[in-house]
């Protein structure tokens, strides 16, 4: 008798991560050290590509958290209080 067993979405993303990082291991026994050079610069620049982009939506969310919503009736109106700002 075959047992289906329903994983969570989150369980089905990790195994499929983990199924790919296993397939790049593999990948990576078959690069010379040239192309593994590049790939590990890549990577890095992935990395800090990520680092920035996590900092820029944790510094955003804290603004949107942190601030207060301003409405205005028009666009005339937010357009003369930018004006009078600026001043």
């Amino acid at each position: 008798m075959e047992t289906n067993i329903i994983q969570n979405p989150i369980e089905q993303v990790e195994n499929t991560e983990t199924l790919k990082v296993e397939a790049i291991k593999e990948v990576l026994k078959k690069l010379s050290p040239p192309l593994i050079d590049s790939l590990y610069d890549y990577a890095a620049f992935l990395l800090e590509k990520e680092k920035t982009h996590r900092a820029f939506v944790e510094e955003t969310l804290e603004i949107e958290a942190n601030s207060d919503t301003i409405t205005f009736d028009s666009v005339e109106e937010a357009m003369e209080a930018i004006r009078n700002w600026s001043e």
